[in-house]
């Protein structure tokens, strides 16, 4: 009968390592990316995903201030109140500002530094609030017996076009000395300031409110494809460390060019001798006079009978 082979006995130091390898696998995987992020926590939304939310809600926005513009020169002026059809617009206006609330809380949150831009953006929403609820009645009119609210006066269009166009310049702060953030920035500045002109016609507060919503349209859609492209690259809480690689084959052909070594003592030796042993040999110098001479008389013929007999002998 064959003996079955015994299994060797593991010790109890060997059973209790491989447990303790397997649990302590999973956390040097968070460990490696805490240390290529610095040690931050990444956020589970990025910079891409505000400018989206920040869109929607700006055009929400508009959706809002286009459906009350019908609805109350149209059939609230008639006395055709729709409780309804009220409830769905401020459910409207409801939603884009908290979208677009959402977006500037998440930029301050993963943008580092920038308190300026996140101090002016948190107010900008602020005062947007304010003043929509003011424009419907919601808040009253006066306010500490000294200032009345007036959202027809031209002061307060033109003062709330330029404190837009204010908290737009912000926005610079995202990555200064960008060229295209730059532009982008200025086209939207120039859109809010362009609100100014509404108070000619004598419209409201929340036409320019509406023309800021058309700007940050422009401004969140325009900042997108640039993050896309990575155009422009803004700083952010939890981003790993990239490394830019600029190669060019527009002189690929060139050859290279190698620094010549200083020659040593003995090569410089060696150099010397060798011109001395060439100015030593034998060589010889037709001089002028001679040329001269075969030019004018010719050779000498006892020369040519020379080479002649030297023939006869070789015969």
């Amino acid at each position: 009968m064959a003996k079955k082979k015994k299994k060797p006995a593991v010790s109890g130091k060997q059973q209790k390592t491989v447990p303790e390898q397997k649990r302590n696998a999973p956390e040097q995987k968070p460990r490696a990316a805490a240390e290529r992020t610095g040690g931050e926590k990444k956020r589970p939304y990025t910079l891409i995903d505000c400018m989206k939310i920040g869109r929607l809600g700006n055009i929400l926005f508009i959706v809002f201030i286009i459906v009350c513009l019908i609805y109350y020169y149209s059939l609230a002026r008639k006395g055709n109140y729709v409780i309804p059809f009220e409830v769905v617009a401020y459910g409207i206006e409801a939603a884009g500002f908290a979208l677009f609330t959402t977006s500037i809380i998440w930029i301050d949150r993963l943008v580092r530094a920038r308190v300026l831009m996140k101090v002016l953006l948190i107010v900008y929403i602020v005062v947007e609030v304010v003043l929509m609820l003011l424009e419907f009645q919601f808040l009253p009119w006066r306010f500490f017996r000294f200032f009345t609210y007036n959202g027809i006066s031209r002061w307060t269009v033109i003062g709330h076009a330029l404190f837009s166009a204010g908290i737009s310049f912000s926005l610079l702060m995202l990555e200064p000395h960008n060229k295209r953030l730059e532009i982008i920035v200025g086209i939207t500045t120039g859109i809010i300031l362009s609100g100014m002109f509404l108070a000619v016609p004598g419209y409201r507060v929340y036409a320019s409110i509406l023309l800021n919503a058309g700007a940050y349209i422009f401004f969140f859609t325009a900042l997108q494809r640039q993050l896309v492209l990575e155009e422009v690259l803004v700083d952010c809480y939890g981003d790993q460390a990239k490394v830019a690689d600029f190669s060019s084959t527009l002189f690929a052909d060139t050859p290279d060019l190698i620094e010549r070594e200083k020659p040593t003592v003995k090569q410089r030796v060696k150099r010397i001798r060798n011109k001395l042993n060439l100015e030593n040999q034998e060589t010889m110098i037709l001089t002028d006079k001679d040329e001269k001479f075969e030019y004018e008389f010719g050779t000498i013929e006892e020369d040519d009978d020379d080479d002649e007999d030297y023939e006869d002998d070789d015969e």
